[in-house]
């Protein structure tokens, strides 16, 4: 079953700045934590990506029975496939006096040396400091021992004038056109933002991808690759501290960042991927924002929902299986892949500057068919929760709730009952209202969530679902706004009786 829901979800559920350059020759490899290190230097090898183009559809469940019984039985197979550092290509060597004469300056960090023509200002001086900070965070994540590699170092090119560059060497003929930012080789190149925000996002974007193709040898298709960069792109950074992976809390905090408004403008427009559609987006594609957006939406999302956490962070051992990579990871996902897809759904339909990972996960429960009265319990500070009653077709049913519950907190609780508050609405229903939905059994995430065909049952309302099915419940607030809500609802289901048919409602 698996594997044939794996083909279908790569084909189905589509609703009505930056770059690196092409994949070069394999170098031997200096290793992470895992071996210890070879008496000889990698070879040198010039980085341009390690992607191809498109990561293509599964024909089936695994690289191995795609490309035959043995594909990975040879040793020299898999030594290549392994991951770990390679030397990149030298992209120029500078010139102190031609620097100076330029007007170009020098900052010097641990882990980067950043060239730049803009005039200094604490938000530029300290980007080493803020380059530095993110070594441990990518060595801790992609498993790379800190101390064996404390020597790496790259180079940086922050600029408001390309032509300036270019007459000093330091931004060579090789580098194709390109949004905001590039990575090739031991360096990467920025052109300067507006927002200091959006600069050290830059920074940290292609310096993930060069940590990766230098530390890792590769960086996985085009998805991960750009999607992993973004991720640790967005950051705080506070009193000389630096939190990567964040969920931005708003718009204000990252400015000219706009992943979350591509996404939601992207739904509004009838666009949302699933997350095959996201997988097959092909490296060209990149030279438009969009694509960032969904990539980022979609590593974010695996890496912080517990259905996927693990098997995603896995893939970090497979970056150079760049062919099979998506098919490998859908593989692993196994039996939960329909629920990872619902609650990938989800989030795409609901995303929000703040959005919640943890409290919007769905909570699932083996349904158990209900004798004349079945009860449950409702938090009011989670997202999607199975009542674990399971629902016969055609069959009527009453359903009452009941409780009292904070659905804010400014100061001043915000008490609650199921039917709501009507002096705030969230997507045009009473905030806290509680609302419900029939999850059919066999869903198998292939199409769109029944959770997204929500309504409002407030008090109590009949039910009569008209397959056998599951009722869902949550309180209508904002996903980002559930972790000041307290208390729990009541509810009670009970058996009227066989219907001649299906209901109206």
């Amino acid at each position: 079953m698996i594997r044939t829901l794996v083909i279908i979800l790569f084909s189905l559920w589509l609703l009505p700045g930056c770059g690196t350059s092409e994949p070069a020759p394999q170098a031997s490899q200096k290793p992470t934590s895992q071996v210890k290190p070879e008496p000889t230097k990698p070879k040198k090898q010039a980085i341009r990506t390690a992607t191809a183009a498109k990561d293509p559809p599964p024909k089936d469940d695994t690289t191995e029975s795609a490309f035959g019984k043995n594909f990975l039985s040879s040793e020299e197979l898999k030594a290549r496939l392994k991951v770990g550092r390679i030397e990149p290509e030298v992209q120029f060597t500078p010139d102190a006096a031609k620097l100076e004469a330029a007007g170009i300056r020098t900052l010097e960090g641990k882990h980067v040396t950043i060239f730049t023509d803009l005039e200094s200002s604490p938000e530029i001086d300290e980007l080493p400091q803020v380059f530095d900070a993110a070594f441990p965070q990518w060595c801790e994540y992609f498993r790379v021992d800190p101390v064996e590699n404390a020597d790496w170092k790259i180079k940086a090119v922050l600029m408001s004038n390309k032509a300036k560059f270019r007459s000093v060497g330091l931004f060579p003929d090789s580098l194709p056109p390109f949004l905001h930012g590039y990575y090739q080789g031991d360096a990467v190149w920025l052109l300067d933002q507006p927002s200091d925000y959006y600069r050290r996002h830059l920074l940290l974007h292609e310096g993930t991808h060069a940590f990766m193709n230098i530390m890792l040898g590769a960086a996985g298709p085009p998805w991960y690759m750009e999607g992993m960069a973004e991720h640790f792109g967005t950051h705080t950074w506070e009193d000389g501290q630096l939190t990567t992976r964040v969920m931005p809390a708003s718009k204000e905090d990252t400015p000219m960042w706009g992943r979350i408004k591509i996404i939601q403008d992207e739904v509004k427009g009838g666009k949302t991927l699933s997350l095959a559609s996201v997988m097959a987006t092909p490296n060209e594609a990149f030279l438009k924002n969009t694509p960032y957006a969904w990539s980022w939406g979609l590593c974010a999302f695996l890496d912080n929902n517990s259905l996927s956490q693990h098997e995603f962070r896995e893939m970090v051992a497979h970056v150079k299986l760049t062919g099979g990579f998506s098919n490998r990871l859908f593989s692993q996902l196994g039996d939960v892949l329909p629920q990872v897809s619902e609650n990938w759904q989800l989030f795409t339909l609901n995303a929000e500057y703040g959005y919640d990972w943890q409290r919007n996960e769905v909570v699932y429960k083996e349904p158990v068919l209900i004798g004349d009265v079945a009860t449950a319990e409702i938090a009011t500070d989670r997202g999607w929760q199975s009542t674990g009653i399971a629902l016969e077709p055609n069959v009527e049913y009453e359903f009452r709730a009941v409780g009292q519950y904070v659905i804010r907190n400014d100061g001043q609780p915000w008490m609650c009952e199921p039917n709501g508050v009507t002096i705030h609405y969230w997507k045009g229903k009473p905030l806290g209202v509680l609302v419900g939905a029939y999850r059919v059994e066999q869903y198998d995430g292939t199409n769109l969530t029944p959770l997204a065909k929500e309504t409002a049952v407030g008090y109590g309302t009949p039910l009569t679902p008209d397959d056998p099915s599951t009722l869902f419940l949550k309180v209508n607030e904002s996903p980002a706004e559930l972790a000041d809500n307290q208390g729990k609802i009541q509810i009670q289901i009970k058996r009227k009786s066989a219907s001649s048919g299906p209901s109206a409602n």
